[in-house]
């Protein structure tokens, strides 16, 4: 288990510089990008004046960042133990991904339906940087361009309302999403799996692009059902 020094220090550079608005907000948002993306893992300690010293604040501002994120299940605060990061919950993990699969199966086949072909050709370009991604071995540009691979089907379609619903979705589910991408191969599937899809949606077929889309998010379950049996401490019921 590592506390947020063993980060090093252009990773905690860079949360700083992404972070804005108050100290209290610009721990709250370094400490959960850090917990997020999966650099701080599950029941890593979280030294709170490690944090003050960072952020230059009181233990009672950090203490108020800590207390949201315990909020959001992201952090466990104990009287005898301290503070430090939450496992991984199951089931919760399995209502997100049910939530998720239902809404963009369905994404899927209204944009093979819908879908301008100036915003099919921008799935196709994403695909193309994916692919460079991968090749270059660049894990966080691939995921952001998978993330923003979903993102243009929604928007394409100007759902807005979706869209408000998916996106804290997808933000629950990033921890697992980052956990599982460094495994191997994962990369190269899931860009298979994309390429379906856009072939699904560019020829205008709308069940084969829900069953694509359907395909794509199943295997992450399956991946996790793996990943859990190989790491039960990461996770809990």
């Amino acid at each position: 288990m590592r506390s947020i020094s063993g980060l090093g220090g252009a990773s905690v550079a860079a949360l700083e510089r992404g972070a804005g608005g108050s100290k209290v907000d610009q721990a709250y948002l370094a400490l959960k990008q850090a917990i997020v993306s999966g650099a701080l893992a599950p029941e890593t300690p979280i030294d709170k004046n490690e944090w003050c010293g960072i952020f230059e604040m009181s233990r009672l501002s950090i203490t108020t960042a800590i207390n949201r994120l315990a909020f959001e299940r992201l952090v466990v605060v104990e009287p005898q133990r301290g503070s430090y990061v939450a496992k991984i919950h199951l089931e919760d993990v399995r209502q997100w991904m049910l939530m998720r699969r239902a809404l963009e199966t369905e994404i899927a086949a209204v944009c093979a339906a819908n879908l301008s072909d100036r915003t099919i050709e921008g799935l196709g370009q994403n695909l193309a940087y994916q692919r460079a991604a991968i090749t270059s071995g660049d894990l966080q540009g691939f995921h952001e361009l998978d993330n923003r691979f979903h993102c243009q089907m929604t928007e394409g379609l100007g759902l807005a309302r979706v869209g408000e619903v998916l996106d804290p979705i997808r933000t629950h589910l990033e921890r697992v999403r980052r956990t599982l991408l460094p495994e191997p191969g994962r990369p190269e599937g899931t860009f298979g799996e994309h390429e379906a899809i856009y072939r699904a949606i560019a020829a205008r077929q709308p069940d084969q692009a829900r069953n694509e889309m359907a395909n794509h998010l199943d295997r992450v379950s399956r991946e996790l059902h793996s990943f859990v049996a190989r790491h039960p401490g990461f996770f809990e019921e």
